[in-house]
């Protein structure tokens, strides 16, 4: 007959090796699989943009607030991609409804393939000068593509990737340069919807420099500073596809005006969240 020292043994043996075999069989369920696609020949998905941008002075004051959204579709004939419903809103109040709307019609029915140069002047022969947002929602959306799919045979689980080649001076179209200092890419593991398994990208690049300048008519702006930037993508395993997307961007700009001596020194936060429609 087994003393209670003996039974007690059994008992917490039984207990790890059943719980060793619910994690064991939880991690095959979870399948860790990079999924992979190409530009070119996807489905067809349709996802809403919106990125705030939230201004503060360098002591972290609230300033203003701006939201840009519209509805991305990828997966087109021909690797086309094609912007919809795209418009403007601003705030002066940090929470709450915004005050006012503005459609940037010239963005409605925009379409190209990541075959063109994006970075060119003339890609955005139809936007005004001054619509830098707008024109960051197509730049911050190749990026995420790139981050998505660019490097896919590389990453191995938790082990940071540095995209070297994505590094360097980005021009803006005739606006300036954003210089990218060290990508980093990390696929951080499996995770589950309601429906699919999904995989996790991490990415994350701090201290890239930045000047941007625009004329508008008798004034002319001009900014510089630094970003840093971070976030995570969610990729469908089984549908070969962006889940969905969260962006975080911390900028410290340099403002001035030609017509001002004083130049300003600000603090913009940007949020951008990317969520599948179908």
């Amino acid at each position: 007959m087994k003393t209670k020292e003996e039974m007690f043994t059994v008992f917490f043996t039984i207990l790890f090796l059943t719980c060793a075999l619910l994690a064991s069989g939880q991690r095959q369920s979870l399948n860790f699989v990079l999924p992979s696609s190409g530009l070119d020949n996807r489905q067809q998905h349709q996802y809403l943009i919106e990125t705030d941008y939230l201004n503060f002075n360098i002591y972290g004051d609230f300033a203003s607030r701006m939201r840009i959204s519209g509805k991305y579709t990828s997966g087109l004939p021909d690797g086309k991609v094609e912007w919809a419903d795209v418009y403007m809103q601003k705030s002066d109040q940090l929470d709450g409804p915004f005050a006012s709307r503005e459609n940037l019609d010239y963005a409605n029915g925009f379409s190209y393939t990541y075959e063109q140069n994006i970075l060119a002047p003339e890609f955005f022969a139809g936007f005004p000068n001054n619509s830098i947002e707008a024109k960051n929602l197509v730049w911050d959306m190749a990026g995420m593509e790139f981050f998505a799919w660019g490097h896919t045979d590389s990453l191995q689980l938790n082990e940071p990737y540095h995209a070297n080649q994505a590094n360097g001076k980005v021009e803006l179209a005739g606006h300036g340069f954003f210089d990218n200092r060290d990508i980093i890419l990390t696929w951080k593991g499996m995770t589950t919807n309601d429906t699919e398994m999904l995989a996790m990208i991490d990415f994350r690049t701090m201290n890239n420099k930045l000047e941007v300048q625009v004329d508008l008519g008798d004034r002319h702006f001009e900014t510089k500073g630094r970003s840093h930037h971070w976030g995570t993508i969610w990729l469908s395993v089984d549908q070969q596809c962006i889940d969905r997307i969260e962006l975080f961007e911390d900028v410290v700009l340099e403002i001035g005006w030609n017509d001002q001596a004083e130049k300003e020194l600000v603090d913009v936060v940007r949020e951008m969240r990317v969520t599948k429609i179908y």
